[in-house]
């Protein structure tokens, strides 16, 4: 059994959150959203196609945590599925993996969501630094090629060494 020493190297990350907003005024009520994981589940219809050519992180139900949980990052997660696999599904989980064209493989990102659950998380490589993001500290199922590509990343950073 491979171990997976990408999970245990990032296990101690607490989930990324965005930074709550001050407001002196007491918060409005809110209307009922609807259910996230239905809009989660609607993903399903866009397994075998290109991100690119459904605008998968561009719209929603995607676009508006990507920006949540990313901040700052959301440009470099971008960048990093330049060049990119199809959304591909491995039983309950969701999964696409791009790269940064012309960056030599340096330079990547990972999407990982588990409709079941709700939960995006979202891993990237960015000049062989490695980062993970977290909607919540619960860990998703990793597909095959999600472990490989993982394994690959170790690899390049111990050559960088």
């Amino acid at each position: 059994c491979k171990e997976n020493r990408f999970a245990h190297a990032f296990g101690d990350l607490p989930p990324a959150t965005a930074p709550a907003a001050e407001s002196e005024a007491p918060p409005a009520a809110a209307a009922p959203a609807p259910p996230a994981a239905a809009g989660l589940a609607s993903l399903r219809a866009h397994v075998g196609k290109y991100p690119r050519d459904v605008q998968l992180f561009e719209t929603d139900p995607l676009q508006s945590r990507l920006l949540a949980l990313l901040g700052t990052s959301y440009t470099t997660f971008l960048a990093n599925f330049g060049t990119q696999g199809p959304l591909s599904a491995e039983g309950d989980v969701l999964y696409a993996i791009g790269n940064k064209p012309h960056a030599g493989g340096d330079s990547q990102a990972i999407l990982l969501i588990d409709v079941p659950r709700d939960l995006i998380h979202v891993r990237i490589l960015d000049e062989l630094e490695m980062a993970e993001y977290r909607e919540r500290d619960e860990t998703i199922a990793l597909p095959p090629d999600v472990e490989t590509t993982i394994s690959n990343w170790e690899e390049l950073a111990r050559d960088a060494e």
